[in-house]
Parts: structure tokens; C-alpha cells; sequence
């Protein structure tokens, strides 16, 4: 996997997040997550430094992991603060439009080639939705079209191939992997988000997808644990 980047220095800032837990439980202290009791405490970033790898080479391949703190002409800093207000200010769904919020962050990429950088300071970061949003978008570019026959491809031979889009629709070809149960519940859920119309969110619709994702996650621990038994 093609990264140049690794984080070199986090400065985190002196006062933490608190949350409450409903049971007690015994006293971890893991680096910025610590456990009293029944509180759990995280220290947030307030200045990540990242070191990028000279050439966009992957990260360690030019400069030695010991050479990443002095190398300051090589650093890009992350200043969470300031990120948080942009991201606020600025940066809109590109789904919905809607602007990111508490509890409601505008933060999920494309994945591997999406650019999320702006042009400028002022300009929306491109290619990033709301965590439902982003689920919403990616079943309306999925093909669901005959599920059964894999699909009229335009490219790719086979039904186990991840690639190719449909001749009728033109939407990518819906994940095979899995097992049969996670399939079958991949489909329903995806065929749920793609009757959300074009640039809409549904809560509702988007509570009874995570809820089928998670009986059948419970399921198959069940089936896992059955069979370990």
C-alpha cells in the first residue's frame, strides 16, 4: 500500500474528552485513552506533524524512521483546531451540501486517489460526506441489476471479479465477498440506500440498514462462537 506519510511528532492537547461508562471497569492507562473506574478519559490531538517521504516514495524508503523528527523541511503540519473550524466553515457534504457539525462530521473520503485537499484555505474540501451520506452515494453508484446472474458487465469475465460497470446502468459491480448471509444483507441494505432520492439523507432508512448490518454481525459471532464451542 502506496503511503508517503507517517506521523512524526503528536502533540496532544493538556485537557481530555470524558465519557461516562455504565459499568466500572478495571484501570487502563493506554497512551492517550486512559479508564478510571466508570470514566474513560482521551486526550485529543491539538498538532500532528507528519513526515512526507521525499519523491511521494512510500514512508521509510528515502529517510530513516530516526530522521523523521529533524527532518523539518519534509514536515507538513496538521493543526486540529484550525482543521475543525474549516471543515465547519467551509467544507460541504458532497452528497447532501449539508455543513459539518458536532456529532455530524463531514469526514469520510473516497478512498485510495480522491482528492480531500482545497485549493485554497476558503474552498470546501472535495470528495467528503457525512459517514450516512457517504454510504448513500456509494449504493446509488453500485449496480444491483440481476444480483443473481452477476450482472450484464461491461468488463470483467467473471462473477468473482470486484471490478467492472453494468451495461444497463452503468454502476459498479455490488461486493461478492463474504459469506452468504453478509452478501445477501449487503444487497438488501444496498437496494434500502438506493431508494433515497439523489442528494437526500433518510434517517430512518439509514437506522434500519445499520440495524440489519448489526443483527448480522451478531449472528455470525453467534454462529462463530457455536462452532468454537
Amino acid at each position: 500500500m502506496h503511503d508517503p506519510m507517517v506521523v512524526a511528532i503528536e502533540v496532544r492537547r493538556p485537557w481530555p474528552k470524558v465519557r461516562k461508562l455504565t459499568k466500572r471497569r478495571p484501570l487502563r492507562l493506554r497512551g492517550a485513552f486512559w479508564q478510571l473506574g466508570s470514566v474513560e478519559l482521551y486526550w485529543p490531538g491539538l498538532i500532528t506533524v507528519w513526515h512526507i517521504e521525499p519523491g511521494d516514495a512510500d514512508a521509510g524508503t528515502v529517510c530513516k524512521p530516526s530522521a523523521w523528527k529533524r527532518h523539518v523541511h519534509h514536515w507538513q503540519l496538521q493543526v486540529h483546531p484550525w482543521q475543525h473550524f474549516r471543515r465547519w466553515a467551509f467544507t460541504r457534504c458532497a452528497w447532501c451540501g449539508g455543513r459539518s457539525r458536532r456529532g455530524d462530521y463531514v469526514n469520510v473520503g473516497e478512498g485510495w486517489g480522491s482528492t480531500s485537499k482545497p485549493r485554497r484555505w476558503w474552498q470546501s474540501e472535495v470528495g467528503l460526506c457525512h459517514s450516512d451520506c457517504s454510504s448513500i452515494k456509494r449504493a446509488h453508484a453500485t449496480c444491483t441489476c440481476s444480483l443473481a446472474e452477476g450482472g450484464p458487465w461491461l468488463t470483467g469475465r467473471s462473477s468473482l471479479e470486484p471490478w467492472g460497470r453494468c451495461d444497463t446502468c452503468g454502476g459498479f459491480r455490488i461486493t461478492q465477498h463474504g459469506t452468504e448471509a453478509a452478501i445477501e444483507t449487503r444487497a438488501i441494505t444496498t437496494e434500502l440506500l438506493k431508494q433515497i432520492p439523489q442528494g437526500s439523507r433518510d434517517k430512518a432508512v439509514t437506522t434500519i440498514v445499520s440495524t440489519l448490518w448489526r443483527e448480522q454481525r451478531a449472528a455470525a459471532e453467534q454462529g462463530d462462537a457455536a462452532d468454537h464451542g
